[in-house]
């Protein structure tokens, strides 16, 4: 992995578009602040970071910074710190504008092919939850003990009553990707490699988290697996499922073109590999039933058997990558219509219907039969059977 200047496409060239990373698909915002030198009064004032500006080339250029440094440690850091911190912020505004431009764009053309209309523009908030600075005692960011902590990794959020996170601003119903500037320093992955040294977890900087973040955005409007369309618009739900977040891991993996989605920020060689690599044995008889499980976990197994099926088709056609990302879009539309003809079409039955690895197979079994005639339903049953995933005794 190296770092590259890149075209941003898809830039809106009329209004905010043109001073700000707004575009057909991703519209990108920083959410940081910092603190800094009051002469007035000899203290200091918290001030907002504000969203990236091209400089006089209309170019958006900014160091990587490694990731950036820890603004919550401190009450005022020293101006290179300060520095430092803003690049990074900005940088990572462009990283997310490009990805996501990237998977949306790609997207947006199957659904085309698909003959399925586009999903909504997606917001981004870079620097989300930074905990850097305080107001009357409260910070953004997420509370341990005593302490205040920035906000490691990313999430998509739907205004909800109710979040294990909370947001002091209001949310897109159309959802939106925050992104945390990261506490935990990094000692492997291609990040580190890339910067010759340690480098902080900002998520913003990861293509992985802003891939499967993406994911979820797909998700919520194709298959809608919490059946959100359904309720009011500022009372959705977050919590995800297992099926939900394995699709997003392979969501991730397809873009990366690797199986390991982990790799930008964890070790991955002969001795370690991530237990969310696409690699996993896992199986269904590793499926943790409980209700406080990890749904990441559990979605491991669905998207390893989603990455066996591109591995065998990638192998059997020549488009067929292509072929299996249009297979799993056009199931996750086929879910999205799904309800269960013997129960009375609430949101909780609909949510049910929907959620499980049973489900999801039949979806990309009869997605196959739309597309292809059910050419591929030997690969497909061979990939799920050796996850013991099995289809419906009706299909």
């Amino acid at each position: 992995m190296t770092a590259t200047v890149e075209p941003l496409l898809r830039i809106d060239t009329n209004g905010a578009g043109t001073v700000r990373l707004w575009g057909r698909f991703v519209r990108v915002r920083n959410g940081g602040a910092v603190s800094e030198p009051d002469l007035a009064t000899g203290s200091v004032r918290t001030v907002p970071i504000g969203d990236a500006q091209p400089n006089a080339e209309g170019d958006y250029v900014f160091e990587p910074g490694r990731g950036g440094g820890r603004m919550d440690k401190v009450v005022l850091a020293d101006r290179d710190f300060r520095w430092r911190y803003i690049q990074a912020s900005h940088f990572g505004e462009v990283n997310t504008y490009f990805h996501l431009d990237r998977i949306a764009a790609y997207v947006d053309d199957l659904l085309h092919q698909l003959g399925a209309p586009p999903l909504p523009l997606v917001t981004a908030v870079v620097n989300a939850h930074h905990a850097a600075t305080e107001e009357d005692g409260i910070r953004d960011g997420l509370r341990s003990g005593n302490r205040w902590l920035p906000f490691q990794g990313g999430h998509y959020r739907l205004p909800s009553h109710f979040y294990s996170l909370w947001e002091h601003k209001p949310i897109s119903p159309d959802g939106e990707i925050h992104l945390g500037p990261g506490r935990q320093l990094l000692k492997h992955g291609v990040l580190v490699e890339a910067a010759g040294g340690s480098y902080r977890h900002n998520a913003s900087h990861n293509a992985g988290i802003l891939y499967h973040e993406y994911g979820h955005h797909i998700n919520r409007h194709t298959a809608d697996f919490r059946a959100n369309a359904l309720r009011p618009p500022h009372r959705q739900v977050n919590l995800k499922t297992a099926m939900d977040e394995g699709t997003c891991d392979y969501w991730a993996a397809t873009m990366l073109g690797t199986p390991h989605i982990w790799a930008w920020h964890r070790r991955h060689d002969h001795q370690e590999v991530h237990p969310r690599s696409l690699t996993s044995s896992k199986t269904m008889a590793d499926y943790d039933q409980s209700p406080v499980a990890d749904a990441h976990a559990n979605g491991t197994i669905w998207a390893a058997a989603l990455w066996d099926l591109r591995t065998l088709l990638g192998a059997a056609e020549p488009d067929g990558v292509r072929q299996t990302d249009l297979l799993v879009l056009k199931a996750l539309l086929l879910l999205g219509k799904l309800v269960d003809p013997t129960r009375e079409s609430t949101v909780a039955n609909i949510r049910r219907a929907r959620e499980s690895y049973t489900a999801g197979l039949n979806a990309l079994l009869q997605a196959d039969e739309r597309l292809n005639a059910g050419r591929h339903q030997k690969m497909i049953l061979a990939s799920f059977s050796k996850r013991g995933i099995q289809p419906a005794p009706s299909v």
